[in-house]
Order: C-alpha cells, then structure tokens, then sequence
C-alpha cells in the first residue's frame, strides 16, 4: 500500500522514466543469468579475476576514494544529499553498502540477482532536481538509476579495485587488467547496464574514464564538500590516518578539489605507509586474510560438490550465524545447497 500511494504521488513523467527503468532492468537481469558462472559460482566464479581482487580485505581502503569520485558528480552528490539517511545512519549505509557488494561477487545466483533487485529498488526511488546555476544540465532532472549515472558510478569502482589491488597488493597484468574489465562488463547488468552500454575493451574504458576525470561535467560543489566532510568526520574514519589514504589514492586533481593536504610531510608518510601495509600483507598467509565472504563462497561450493569445507570455513560461517562477522554475506546453510534454493 505504502508502494503504490508513493507511485500515484509521483509526477506522470517520473511514473513513465521509472516504468522504462523498471523494464530495462528486467532485461539486465536475464542478460546476467546468461553470462554467471553458475547457480552455486554465482555471477563471477571462483576463476576470475574479480575474485581474486575482492577477496582481499585491503579492496575496502578504495571505499572513501569511489565515493568522492562520484559525488564529484553534481547530480551523484544532490542524489546522495537528497534521498538518502547519509547523514543520519552513515556507519548503518556503509555496512549495508558493503554487504550487498559482497552478496553480488561472492552469493550464489539467486542470492546475488536478490541484492541486485534490491540495491535496484533502492535506486527507483532516488530521484529529483538540480539547483539552477553553473554545470547545470538538460532540464535539471536526476535519477540514480539513469545509465549515464550508473555508468559513472561503476567506473569509479572498476578503477579503484585495480589501484588499490595494485598499490598494496601487486602489479596486475595487462592480460589480468582486461579480464577484470571484461567480467566487469559483462556483469554490469547487476547494476542495470548491459554489457552495450559500457566501453567494449580495458583501452576504451580508460579512454572515456580519463575524459571524464580531465572533463567538465565532475565538480566539487558545495554539496560533495559538505558530504566529504561527513565521510572524513564519522565515528569510524576520525583522524589523519583516512584522510591520508585518500589523499594518495585519488587522482591530483580531486585530491586538490577536496583540499587534502598532500605536502611533502604527506607524501613521506603516504611512502611508509604504503611499504608497510604491503610488507604486512604479504607475510600474512593468503587464506588468513581474505574475506569472510570468499570463505563462505567456498564453502558453498564444496557442500555442492558434496566436499567437506576447510575447517576455516566452517568456523567463520560458525561465527557469522552468531554474530556480524566482517566482510561475510550470510551464512551458508550446511545442508546440500539450501543457500541457494531458498
């Protein structure tokens, strides 16, 4: 009831675009069953390269960077500032965030098609108007599930896994960096784009990122410096520490947009820092530090494969039916595949 009374609210224009929206998502969802893995690998699968970036906990540090490039957005950040609880439940909005981005690498199909319905949902109901003034476009309008929008905002993500894999883990290989895009494409129809919708190849995308990054449609506005100062003032990112990460993994011309220090102080200790996180990383044992959620991937796939999971596996998956274990999805049913038939 509540559904349909927001719907009749709505403007008849805003009804039809979410109508399109609504119907071209449909046709998203059958273009990512055709292109998954597998029912049990879920949309990736435990052989790709998507994997092998999310699966290190480290991914998460790109976080505060994704989002400041995209409320460099105007119509990004007046989405975020207008629609959502950002200010009110921050910590709630990044750990569900983040949830959902999990379920969506490391789920099973349905449960990853059902975060995608989801996060999809939320979007339909992000809509409104750009303030008059300079960089205005069009007629003013926004909705966050426009594909120019969506576009922008999976960009930031796709080159943000590759910098911060590549900055504190390894250099990845062209070869790897394509494969990476390329699952990428494919399964941008969980974020409501089709694979044509997106730069066909690692080189085009660069190309056309890059144009947007140097272009004039980004600016940092009133509104996206007022939500960076939300993002680097919040219970859990107080301190110079986060701030500092940011500063050196954004591009220099959005670090100096936002006004983070980067003098030679800065740029010192960015050095050590980065030295140190990689030392650390690679001396703790692979299977020690990735993700939670991997854990319960795997664990998924061998009770489908009728093997008996790793006993690492079992303990978190243990734990996480007790308490909110970081970075995890939900825990894995040990009975034969209920994860996914439920």
């Amino acid at each position: 009831m509540k559904a349909n009374s927001m719907w009749r609210s709505m403007p008849p224009e805003v009804q039809q675009q979410l109508g399109q929206d609504s119907e071209h998502f449909r046709k998203c969802l059958d273009s990512l069953r055709e292109h998954a893995a597998g029912e049990h690998e879920g949309i990736y699968g435990p052989g790709s390269m998507t994997w092998v970036l999310y699966r290190e906990p480290v991914i998460l540090l790109g976080g505060l960077r994704a989002i400041l490039l995209q409320i460099a957005h105007p119509a990004v950040a007046h989405g975020v500032s207008q629609n959502s609880n950002f200010r009110g439940d921050l910590l709630g909005r990044a750990r569900r965030t983040y949830t959902a981005m999990y379920q969506l690498v490391f789920g099973g199909l349905r449960e990853a098609t059902g975060a995608a319905k989801r996060v999809h949902s939320l979007h339909s109901r992000v809509y409104g108007s750009l303030p008059a003034g300079p960089g205005s476009q069009g007629d003013g309008r926004y909705r966050a599930n426009d594909p120019s929008l969506l576009r922008w905002v999976l960009a930031t993500l796709i080159d943000g896994a590759i910098e911060v894999f590549e900055t504190f883990v390894r250099p990845l290989s062209l070869e790897e960096k394509r494969r990476y895009y390329q699952e990428t494409r494919l399964a941008g129809a969980q974020f409501g784009l089709l694979p044509e919708q997106l730069p066909p190849t690692l080189e085009d995308f660069y190309a056309w990122y890059h144009e947007q990054l140097a272009g004039e449609t980004l600016r940092v506005g009133d509104t996206a410096r007022e939500l960076a100062g939300l993002l680097f003032n919040s219970p859990f990112t107080q301190g110079q520490l986060d701030e500092l990460l940011t500063a050196g993994l954004l591009p220099e011309r959005w670090r100096e947009a936002y006004g983070l220090a980067w003098g030679p102080g800065h740029q010192h200790a960015w050095k050590l820092l980065k030295g140190t996180m990689r030392r650390a990383i690679h001396l703790t044992p692979p299977k020690l530090r990735y993700v939670t959620a991997w854990h319960q991937a795997q664990m998924r796939l061998a009770l489908a494969r009728g093997e008996r999971p790793t006993v690492m596996a079992r303990v978190l998956n243990t734990l996480d039916s007790f308490v909110d274990v970081p970075f995890s999805i939900r825990p894995v049913a040990v009975k034969a595949s209920a994860d996914d038939k439920d």
